[in-house]
């Protein structure tokens, strides 16, 4: 990384994080195995004297029956940072004590209402000191990016727990009548409450709801699903006040910053999607520090944004790769099986995958590099507090305009210049020409908030521009691709060039396709009407 300005906080490569770095978590000869639970809860609030109802005949009636009821007492410390970065991203993190799944537990939204993965760990995967397990700081890199985490919050709850059992005795489904104490650090707030938990132990199917609408009916109230979140809700609420900003584009970097964080959790968890949403967070960061760059100190806008280019990079060729063995197969299997000849589909989709796994690697390896945390790191003092040039701010409207605007002017030359280009350079000169739509649809997005149908269409017009470009780029790499295999197909046992002839030629005419899509596609997004709003002065 080209280290900037002081203050501006970039480490040369391979230096430390700053005295602002993540406790260093406690190194152990072996790592223990980060195990997953699917969680899936209902929870209800409570009066301290409510009598929890018969529910036997409930149970009977869905063809189940209660366990006996067991007491046990748990004791949980919630970590976090001061700005409680993690419960803003809905995550958790606790040891806990006590019960039958005590130890280090991260839960995860699944992006399903009510339904969070718990990662868990055995309780001795860190010491007592306060420090974290090195497997959950590895996948908390995105979130935290290099704050300091300690203890902000300890529950003791007093359970009694009566399990549901299906048939053979296999539990469906635990009920959990819970009081808790709830200890703040570092101030020492104690706040105390009851509550009723319904968790699915395995696939319960109506039982679950059913037995939540019958507390409903004897007067429980629906809860909140996290205690963490309900012992800390008025500190989350000033800690959420202040990151809101009247800044319009220091919003949209922050907002950023967080899809990145989550992808960043996603990425190492292999979570389906998870480096295509990164991939796009990271181009969305880099467009914005792009399109505005007028409004930013121009050193220290590049040096951020060569960092995101250095990672955009290697996250891109990790993704180019996955999108490239999905397009081969479904080229493959789109011609007819007689057309297939020799050993196609093995060879090509195992020198694909191998090198989409090559790249994924890479791209992993560079996660835990200390380039990747300064650039986090750089990326959370941007966004917190943007280094405008003299005079200039993200809540002038008319300058965040007339930035998109420029883009939309700069497309429109690329775009006519693809058109005249000579053969052997149209495809290069439509790549750039979509990368300059690209920014003008991110930098829509980011007016949406002070024109929201305006720039909410221009974003849709340039999305389809940028979308239809991005098949055309995909359908010429794969050509080449597989022009280059074809090549050297006579040349291996058992193979000729047939097959990959046909599935080049599919490409090719994806490519002709794409381009008499084009014009009606362009023709809607340089209409007057669009862009009409990016001339406006004032706010």
């Amino acid at each position: 990384m080209t280290e900037g300005p002081a203050d501006d906080g970039l480490a040369p490569h391979g230096g430390a994080a700053g005295a602002e770095g993540l406790t260093r978590p406690h190194k152990r000869a072996s790592r223990a195995v980060v195990q997953t639970h699917a969680e899936r809860e209902q929870t209800f609030d409570v009066d301290d004297d409510f009598a929890v109802p018969q529910l036997a005949p409930e149970v009977d009636r869905l063809g189940a029956r209660l366990d006996s009821p067991q007491p046990t007492s748990l004791r949980a410390t919630y970590y976090d940072t001061e700005d409680l970065r993690l419960l803003r991203s809905g995550l958790t993190l606790r040891r806990r004590t006590g019960g039958d799944d005590e130890g280090w537990h991260l839960k995860v939204p699944t992006g399903r209402s009510g339904e969070r993965s718990e990662l868990r760990l055995p309780i001795d995967s860190a010491p007592a000191g306060g420090n974290i397990p090195e497997e959950l700081a590895e996948l908390l890199v995105g979130e935290l990016r290099g704050a300091h985490v300690a203890p902000i919050l300890t529950l003791q709850t007093n359970r009694v727990a009566t399990r549901v059992l299906g048939d053979g005795g296999a539990p469906l489904l635990e009920i959990a009548d819970d009081r808790v104490v709830a200890e703040r650090h570092p101030d020492g707030e104690l706040r105390t409450w009851r509550e009723l938990e319904i968790e699915e132990l395995a696939e319960s199917g109506e039982l679950a709801r059913a037995l939540g609408r019958a507390l409903l009916a004897f007067g429980a109230r629906p809860g909140t699903p996290s205690k963490v979140a309900r012992a800390m809700r008025g500190v989350q609420r000033a800690a959420e006040r202040d990151e809101q900003t009247k800044d319009l584009l220091a919003r949209r970097l922050r907002a950023l910053l967080g899809d990145i964080a989550r992808n960043d959790l996603g990425v190492r968890r292999g979570a389906p999607d998870s480096l295509h949403d990164l991939r796009v967070a990271v181009r969305r960061t880099r467009s914005a520090l792009r399109t505005f760059s007028a409004l930013f100190d121009r050193e220290r806008a590049r040096t951020v944004r060569d960092e995101l280019k250095w990672f955009g990079t290697v996250a891109g060729a990790a993704r180019d790769q996955e999108v490239l063995a999905a397009r081969a197969r479904h080229d493959l299997d789109e011609i007819p099986r007689e057309e297939r000849l020799g050993p196609v589909r093995a060879e090509l989709a195992g020198r694909l995958d191998a090198s989409a796994a090559a790249a994924r690697e890479k791209l992993l390896e560079a996660m835990q590099g200390e380039r990747y945390r300064d650039l986090l790191a750089a990326l959370d003092r941007f966004s917190a507090a943007p280094p405008y040039r003299p005079g200039a701010s993200g809540r002038n409207a008319t300058a965040l305009r007339r930035c998109v605007n420029k883009e939309v002017r700069r497309t429109k030359r690329l775009v006519s210049g693809a058109r005249r280009a000579p053969a052997d350079r149209r495809d290069v000169a439509f790549h750039e020409a979509r990368k300059t739509a690209k920014r003008v649809r991110y930098g829509a997005e980011t007016l949406q908030p002070l024109h929201p149908h305006e720039a909410k269409r221009l974003a849709k017009r340039f999305a389809a521009v940028q979308e239809l470009l991005g098949e055309r780029h995909d359908a010429v790499v794969a050509h080449e691709l597989l022009r280059q295999e074809g090549a050297r197909a006579g040349v291996r046992p058992g193979e000729n060039g047939y097959t990959y002839g046909m599935l080049a030629e599919r490409e090719r005419r994806a490519v002709e396709d794409a381009d008499e899509r084009f014009a009606r596609v362009w023709r809607r997004a340089q209409r007057k009407s669009v862009r009409r709003f990016l001339k406006k002065r004032g706010h």
